[in-house]
């Protein structure tokens, strides 16, 4: 029997009646009986004591262990000597035994882990709460992904120390970006300064200094920019002296001062750079006595442009400059208005109370309103209510709705990664956000906004792997800077973004992903692609509709960002790209390969010159290796006229033609990309799954469990009806069990967690 590891197959095996006493548990028997015997009352891991199929459904998740062990090659230890066809028919029986009865056991929500904003939702959440468009990552670290293998995912969105102090200095960066405070200006009369002294009697507010003496001053500024640093004194009348200034031990200048027959009181100024925050400003007396009057801390800003004068009014309510008559009663109006938007629900008095205690510690010090409302924000923006996603959930068993400001967030974060806008927050409040009529029509809505845009660029750069193009993967080397720029990497990066919003904006079929011979190009990308005069391009600058000139490059399959990710260093890896077709595509884990597994090269003895069509038939006939690739290569080498960088070519470096045809473990014949793609689609209610699975873990921030293949099941069958719309799969999604629900009794597993192959050598590395 050959084997063959994809869904078709798998389910085939299993609908035999007989396959689980006749050739599944056999294969267990031999090789897993030695440490798992049943009949040992030692053995925890009792599996074998199953002997019916329907045993696998009750014990789903030993039996999803059992499965992942040996596609992970980590069960039997070494010393069995299990075959890689029996290892993955095994495998493959349990994983689609799990798959096909997920209904078997009821409805199943499963519970969403609460999480932090990720830097794409800060940034967002940000904009919409204070209209300000923030640089995300030169803020926070990129975010990592996990479960379904997205930036949603709680299982990732930790908080470790680090970020505590990144959030609040981009809490003041934020502020101080909006909030237009006034010049700092500050006088420290002679007393006041250190040492302190009595106030002086007379109408003279001065002190004497003597040779080497000095007086210092505490001064906290509110920005960071230029300040002029004055300092008083009595003119000299017979001989002239100097003084030192000094900001935080270091000096900024020296004062001179000229004799005066006349007397009075004159002043000369240092200049000093302060950062936001305390600082002591330091006067040292030269060799002279002087009377000493004052210092004077002055800030010289910077001019306030428009756009946060326009920030500032949206955040007030009032020009720059202007200050309310009662302060007290302006920044509870403020933090009212703004609080149930900044944490996307009600919010108590108690908590606007908190707030204004903030304010007024600042106005008791005596420091401007602004400055005093931002102390208040800024405990806002580092509140848990702010940076995370959290659910109420009572831990009471059973499936229950989420309530309906956490509906608002769901919908909001996974269509628009932003916060809930007015008309959800409304709809929440009226508590309509459970009815299945006003989620379809949310949906519709949504879509259709322009935000909409950000969750084709979240979902398809991080499932594709394409948002890594011109950074980590296909980096920006010097020797390509003819046709590969960083602004041919950016159009690279947004091409199949585009590409999927145009599907879903226009509830296209889903399939278009595999077949649409449609794209999107701009100027620089006809040029990359070497299609000049092959296109047509609309007039218009950025990026055009477009059709391709033929079908060789339909569908994500032909994209250039994802032929370029999936490539060695100058050579196109039928290896690497045939993997990523399976697993992405298919959703068909590709194992990690044994460990002693000898690299991809021509052996001693053997000639200069080896293709690579021929180092992969001799890597294949190793037994160990040839059931993965006796797989992933037809489909990598169908992928061959492409090069390194993804671009078109007809022949090898050394000018034969490219050898493009592959035949598959069960018999499919191709040559080329036409007609590979022609053989996965075959195979589309695999794709087709596949890409439903992964928007489910997207919409809802978490891997998927065993549980979650009922409502993965239940999407196809309606997908199916519909005829594969995609723009009615996300309102299925939405309307789904688990999008609508929680569940606080489920038990999490990362059973679904992407298999975790051996990294792959990066273009530009050796």
């Amino acid at each position: 029997m050959k084997v063959f590891p994809l869904l078709a197959a798998a389910v085939a095996a299993w609908a035999a009646p007989d396959e689980f006493a006749s050739k599944i548990r056999p294969v267990l028997a031999e090789n897993c009986a030695s440490c798992h015997n049943p009949a040992n009352p030692r053995n925890r891991i009792d599996f074998l004591k199953s002997d019916q199929p329907t045993d696998v459904e009750t014990r789903r998740g030993l039996w999803r262990s059992v499965a992942t062990q040996l596609r992970n090659r980590t069960m039997p230890p070494g010393a069995a000597k299990i075959s890689e066809a029996d290892r993955l028919l095994v495998a493959n029986w349990i994983e689609n035994r799990l798959r096909t009865t997920g209904c078997t056991s009821g409805d199943y929500a499963g519970l969403v882990a609460p999480r932090r904003l990720n830097r794409r939702e800060w940034k967002n959440t940000i904009r919409d709460l204070f209209g300000l468009d923030v640089a995300a990552p030169d803020l926070f670290p990129a975010d990592e992904a996990g479960g379904a293998g997205f930036d949603t995912n709680g299982e990732t969105l930790f908080v470790p120390p680090m970020m505590l102090e990144r959030y609040m200095e981009a809490a003041t960066t934020v502020l101080d970006r909006i909030v237009v405070t006034p010049p700092y200006n500050r006088v420290v009369l002679s007393y006041e300064m250190a040492p302190v002294t009595p106030p002086p009697g007379g109408i003279k507010p001065s002190r004497f200094l003597n040779a080497g003496e000095d007086l210092s001053a505490q001064v906290s500024v509110f920005a960071e920019g230029q300040y002029t640093l004055r300092v008083s004194v009595e003119r000299p009348k017979v001989t002239p002296f100097s003084m030192k200034v000094k900001a935080d031990g270091v000096e900024v200048g020296t004062l001179y001062y000229a004799r005066d027959s006349g007397g009075g009181a004159t002043a000369r100024l240092a200049t000093a750079t302060l950062g936001r925050g305390p600082h002591t400003i330091t006067v040292v007396n030269g060799t002279e006595r002087v009377e000493f009057y004052s210092l004077t801390v002055d800030q010289r800003p910077a001019p306030v442009t428009p756009d946060k004068r326009a920030l500032h009014y949206r955040l007030f309510g009032m020009e720059a400059g202007e200050s309310p008559t009662d302060g007290r009663l302006a920044a509870r109006r403020i933090l009212t208005r703004l609080l149930p938007r900044a944490y996307r629900g009600p919010v108590d008095a108690s908590e606007v109370d908190r707030l204004l205690s903030l304010f007024e510690r600042g106005a008791r010090r005596g420091e401007p309103f602004e400055e005093n409302i931002k102390l208040a924000l800024k405990a806002v923006l580092v509140s848990p209510r702010f940076l995370f996603k959290v659910e109420e959930n009572d831990g009471r068993p059973g499936i229950h709705p989420v309530g309906q400001y956490a509906m608002a967030s769901r919908l909001s974060y996974f269509l628009w990664s932003t916060m809930p806008d007015d008309e959800l927050l409304r709809l929440a409040a009226e508590g309509k956000l459970q009815q299945p009529a006003v989620l379809t029509a949310q949906v519709e809505r949504m879509v259709d906004d322009p935000r909409s845009r950000v969750f084709a660029n979240g979902f398809m750069g991080q499932w594709l792997g394409t948002q890594e193009i011109g950074g980590r993967a296909a980096p920006l080397l010097t020797e390509l800077q003819h046709f590969y720029t960083p602004e041919v990497a950016a159009d690279l990066r947004e091409q199949p973004e585009l590409f999927f919003h145009h599907i879903l904006s226009g509830n296209r079929n889903l399939l278009d992903l595999l077949t649409a011979n449609y794209t999107f190009l701009t100027e620089r990308l006809v040029k990359y692609y070497e299609l000049e005069g092959k296109v047509k391009l609309a007039p218009g600058p950025g990026f055009r509709y477009a059709e391709w000139p033929d079908q060789r490059r339909a569908g994500v399959l032909g994209l250039a960002s994802v032929l370029a990710m999936h490539s060695h260093y100058k050579q196109a890896s039928p290896v690497l790209r045939g993997a990523w077709v399976l697993e992405t595509l298919l959703g068909t884990p590709v194992p990690p390969p044994p460990a002693d597994v000898p690299p991809l090269e021509a052996a001693k003895g053997e000639a200069k010159v080896m293709t690579v069509r021929a180092m992969l038939a001799k890597h294949r006939e190793s037994t160990a290796c040839a059931a993965c690739h006796n797989l992933m290569d037809p489909i990598g080498l169908g992928l061959e006229n492409f090069d390194w960088m993804g671009r078109w070519r007809d022949t090898e470096m050394d000018g034969t033609p490219v050898d493009a045809s592959g035949v598959l473990p069960g018999g499919d014949k191709f040559n080329g990309p036409v007609e590979l793609r022609a053989v996965l689609l075959k195979r589309k209610d695999e794709f087709a799954r596949q890409v439903t699975s992964k928007l489910l873990g997207y919409a809802l921030g978490r891997g998927l469990q065993d549980g979650d293949q009922c409502t993965v099941q239940k999407l196809m069958d309606t997908m199916e009806k519909n005829g594969y719309q995609t723009r009615t799969l996300i309102r299925d999604i939405v309307l789904s069990t688990p999008f609508r629900n929680t569940q606080a009794d489920a038990v999490v597993s990362e059973s679904h967690a992407p298999s975790k192959r051996a990294p792959r050598r990066l273009l530009g590395t050796k």
